[in-house]
Order: structure tokens, then C-alpha cells, then sequence
């Protein structure tokens, strides 16, 4: 590499343009002089000294084996493309493997916000040229610029009634749009309402999506009438979404797959995630295969089926007769946002805050508290000494507290004194509300008999819940529950719930890899009622639930 750059070190930046497109095919590598001498002048320089922040550019370099692996996946699939287009191209590992793979190329187009990456990239393209003394090259346009800003159409306007075929490849950044807020960082693009959210939904964060996700869906939109395919690493989450949203919002992809990787493994993150791959302008699916990238098998196919999105296609037939509507109304355990204060330990008699403070107050608005993490292991035995409680200052949503300065003053004291953990609650459910006002809370709170689910782990298990010393245990606001003032209907239901056929059915609807694996709308799916008269279970009347009093959390979810 060194005799090639004496050679040009010394000549001006178009000249040396020129021969550096002729070696390996890099358009344009330098707009000036200046840029010119800077590069060759840091050609020792290490990308261990780059020092940019990862989390602010969603930025893990793709190890080569994995980018070679997605490259030959994509190629088995869909053939070698003439056009490549990476949006987020970093140290250029896709673009590296991406040459090695399709030998037939005419042309590469990498973006990329960091220069220094680019800087690196161009070094590295350069030395395989010299190395592998190869004649012919793709044309390589290296754009530093912002992927959010960069004009795509100007490419798919060219690619029109031509019959090049694209790949458009690579690894966009993992982090969302609100984490890139917190961060201040400008790497994020214009807001833009997306899928057209209502309100109430932004505000309890469905808005909050993933860049790589808008990322996706720009290239979608704008290349999804061009021949090619598109193979890019996300999150499952993200690649999860896509599907969903294609039932309403349906984009040209088809014959569409989810390959996973060990994200542990190659990029050192707890996440799942899997090369998203799917051919374009060849009809519309609702569907994805779910796969892996090592051994190349398929495992199981999601996505919509006869109206409803399911985890599993093939085992939902066996069970879609019960995917109606729940009788009964699963309600979220209890937002407070204020632990500190509200959260109490029960030791030698009394009641301790988390400020390890002594809390000597009447015991009317005190509850026993079972938190998400507990339920699983729950049973009426193990939990014969509990020690968890919590101080819960409203019957209801939308109760004044001042009622409580002559009904329980020493609790209405505690609570004034410390007021300012209330006001640093910065959930906007708490705005113009009742300064001590907590969430997920109605008659169905304070009803004794509960089946209670945790929505945060990967097995799901529903627990009866009995009163502890008389008094209704209270779960958190990652539980979803059904409260009962019968243990003999309890009791029912959670047979229902418990029967091969629901079981079986709420595989088919849950997602053991997102954040939370049950959700409400999961649970109101579940038609307990069908179930329980065709197997002739104990159907007890079932209460109208209706008029308990709702929760205004509880219809955010």
C-alpha cells in the first residue's frame, strides 16, 4: 500500500481520484487537498482511538463472519445483485463482504454519519485492491452524510425501468428515537407520526420506535418497486412490528424470513436480534419465516393468520376456535412511580421505607405487595411472613387525598413530608392530577381472590392469589390480573386458564423474546367462557365487571 501512496502522495486530490477509482472503484475519494493529505497522513492511524460514543450512533461494528454469512444468505435467496446500498455502513464490514460475495457489482452505495469511519473504510477497500490485484471494480460512492437526510429517491428514480437488481444490506443502529432524545444526540430523525398514532398512544410511548426501524421502513418505501431484496440486522422486536404493521400498512415485501443470531456472541449486547430478510416487488405477505442463520433451519412461521397475529401459524389452527374476546376484564397491577415512599418492609413489627426510615402510621391504607418477580415462586405457603407492603392512598383513581388529613392524619403527615418524591414523578399520567395519585387501582384492586400473571418472564405461569391476614395482596403494574370475590369462580377460571387448549393457544399469541411477553391485549383474546361451557366446567355467573370502577392506567395498555 505504502509504494502505491508514495507514489500519489504528492499529486493533486482530482488526479489522485482518478487512480485511486481506477485501483478499486472508490468515487471520488477526496473533495480537497486538505482531505487529500489528511488521509495519508493517518494511514497508522488506529480505530482504536476513534472516539465517538457507541449508544449515541447505535454503533456495533458487525463482525466479518457474521456480514459474510447475511451476504451469502442473501445471495442463495434472491441471487447476486448489480447494486448495493448500505445505510449505516460503519467501518464498511458489509461492504467489505459484500464485494467478496457478488462478484458482479457495478455498484456500491455506503452511507455513513462518522468520517473517521469512512476515512477507514476507504483505507481498508484500498489495501484489498492492492492485495488482490483484482481489474475490475464496482463503482463506490462513499456519502458521509446523515442517513435520516440522505436522498434515496435519487437512486430508485435512476434504478426505474432498468433491470438492475439491488441488495440493500447492512446493520442499523439498535437504539430508539426517545433513548437518542435522553442522549441529546443529533443522530435521529425528523419526528414524524409514523403510523399515524393517536394521542393517548404517544403519550404512553408507542411512538417511542426504533431508528433502525424508521430506517427500515424509509428503505422499504422508497425501493420496495425496484428488483432486489433487502437483508439487514435488527432487533426482533423490530423485525416483529414490520410484520404486524403489514396487515394494515402493507409494503411490496415478500417471501420474508427472521434469521436468528447470538447477538451475545457476536456483539457483545443481551438482545435478540436476527438478519431480517425478505425479496422485493413480488407481492405483499403477512407472514414471516422464523429461522436461523448458522444451521439455515426453519423452525416455525408468525405473523397474521385468519385476522389475528400469531407467534406460531401452524399450532394456532389447532386452538384459533378460542382467539375471541375474554369475558372477563384483565386489569394491570398498580403504577406509583414512588417506591421510596409507598414501598414498605414489615421487620420486628414495624414498617420501614426504602429510605430506611421508620414509618409509624394507622394500618388502613397498608396492603400486602407481591411484586412481578415473586409471582411465579407464589403459593399460599411460602408466603405465610410477608414482609413486602404497600401504602396505597387512593380507593380509586381521581380521589382527592385531602380526605385524609382527618380520616388517617398520621398517614396524611408521612405522606406530606415527603411530598417532593411526588412531584419528581415525571410520567405524564400524574399531570393535573391529585398530588399523591397512583395508577391501576378500582374496586377489582381490593376484591379478595386474584389469578395473577407476571408479564416479564418467558414462562408463563397464573397464579391464585388468596388475602394475606384479611387483607387483599396488591401486585405491580408489570402483573395483569382478574379479581374475584369467589374462590370457588377464582378457582374455576384458573382451571380454564391452566387446560391444554388455552395453554396452547396463548403460545401461539405470546413472543417469548419481547420485553413483555403478556400483554392486555394478549389476555383479552382468551375466551375463558367458551372454554369452560364446552368442557363443562363450574361455570359460576361471572360478574359484570363493567361497573367496577376503572382504572384510567388500566385503559392505557
Amino acid at each position: 500500500m505504502f509504494n502505491f501512496t508514495d507514489n500519489i502522495i504528492n499529486e493533486n486530490y482530482l488526479d489522485v481520484n482518478i487512480k485511486i477509482e481506477k485501483l478499486c472503484g472508490i468515487v471520488d475519494c477526496f473533495s480537497s487537498d486538505e482531505e487529500k493529505n489528511s488521509f495519508f497522513q493517518s494511514l497508522d492511524f488506529s480505530v482504536d482511538i476513534i472516539n465517538e460514543s457507541r449508544v449515541s450512533y447505535g454503533d456495533w461494528q458487525t463482525p466479518f463472519d457474521l456480514s459474510k454469512k447475511v451476504c451469502l444468505e442473501h445471495k442463495k435467496r434472491y441471487g447476486s445483485p448489480d447494486i448495493i446500498i448500505e445505510p449505516t455502513c460503519g467501518l464498511g464490514s458489509f461492504v467489505i463482504s459484500a464485494m467478496d460475495a457478488f462478484p458482479n457489482l457495478t455498484e456500491i452505495h455506503a452511507i455513513e454519519i462518522n468520517g473517521m469511519y469512512v476515512s477507514e473504510l476507504k483505507k481498508s477497500i484500498i489495501l484489498r485492491a492492492i492485495v488482490r490485484k483484482e481489474r475490475q471494480h464496482p463503482k463506490i460512492y462513499l456519502h458521509v452524510a446523515d442517513v435520516f437526510k440522505f436522498n434515496f429517491n435519487k437512486i430508485a428514480d435512476r434504478l426505474k425501468g432498468n433491470n438492475s437488481k439491488i441488495a440493500i444490506i447492512g446493520n442499523p443502529p439498535w437504539v430508539t428515537n426517545s433513548k437518542q432524545s435522553q442522549l441529546e444526540s443529533q443522530n435521529i430523525p425528523i419526528k414524524s407520526n409514523l403510523y399515524r398514532l393517536k394521542g393517548i398512544d404517544a403519550i404512553m410511548g408507542k411512538s417511542n420506535f426504533d431508528i433502525s426501524e424508521f430506517i427500515t421502513l424509509l428503505l422499504i418505501r422508497t425501493f420496495q418497486h425496484c428488483s432486489g431484496g433487502i437483508s439487514l440486522l435488527l432487533k426482533n422486536s423490530v423485525i416483529r412490528n414490520l410484520i404486524y404493521k403489514q396487515h394494515e400498512y402493507p409494503l411490496a415485501i415478500n417471501n420474508i424470513a427472521q434469521l436468528k443470531f447470538d447477538a451475545t456472541k457476536e456483539f457483545n449486547v443481551a438482545v435478540e436480534a436476527s438478519c431480517f430478510t425478505a425479496i422485493l416487488n413480488q407481492g405483499i405477505s403477512e407472514t414471516c419465516q422464523n429461522g436461523n442463520i448458522y444451521t439455515q433451519a426453519v423452525e416455525s412461521e408468525f405473523g397474521w393468520a385468519h385476522g389475528s397475529f400469531v407467534s406460531d401459524i401452524q399450532s394456532y389452527a389447532l386452538c384459533q376456535q378460542y382467539d375471541s374476546k375474554c369475558d372477563y376484564i384483565w386489569r394491570s397491577g398498580i403504577k406509583h412511580d414512588c417506591a421510596s415512599i409507598l414501598e414498605l418492609t414489615h421487620k420486628n413489627g414495624q414498617y420501614y421505607n426504602k429510605l430506611g426510615e421508620l414509618v409509624d402510621i394507622e394500618d388502613d391504607l397498608i396492603f400486602p405487595y407481591l411484586k412481578s418477580s415473586y409471582v411465579n415462586n407464589y403459593t399460599d405457603y411460602s408466603y405465610k411472613d410477608l414482609t413486602t407492603f404497600i401504602l396505597v392512598p387512593q380507593r380509586y383513581v381521581g380521589e382527592s387525598s385531602l380526605a385524609l388529613q382527618s380520616k388517617l392524619p398520621k398517614t396524611y403527615s408521612y405522606l406530606i413530608s415527603h411530598v417532593e418524591y411526588f412531584t419528581k414523578r415525571k410520567s405524564s399520567i400524574y399531570k393535573n392530577k391529585d398530588i399523591f395519585s397512583v395508577f391501576g387501582i378500582g374496586d377489582y384492586t381490593f376484591l379478595h381472590y386474584k389469578i395473577v400473571v407476571s408479564s416479564l418472564y418467558k414462562e408463563v405461569r397464573f397464579k391464585l392469589i388468596s388475602p394475606y391476614k384479611g387483607k387483599p395482596i396488591i401486585v405491580d403494574d408489570t402483573c395483569y390480573q382478574l379479581a374475584f370475590e369467589s374462590k370457588a369462580e377464582a378457582t374455576a377460571v384458573l382451571k380454564a386458564l391452566n387446560s391444554d387448549k388455552i395453554q396452547l393457544l396463548l403460545e401461539t399469541l405470546i413472543f417469548k423474546d419481547a420485553k413483555r411477553v403478556v400483554t392486555k391485549g394478549i389476555l383479552m383474546r382468551l375466551d375463558l367462557y367458551k372454554y369452560m361451557e364446552e368442557n363443562d366446567f363450574l361455570i359460576p355467573k361471572i360478574n359484570n365487571r363493567q361497573n367496577l370502577q376503572p382504572s384510567l392506567f388500566d385503559s392505557l395498555q
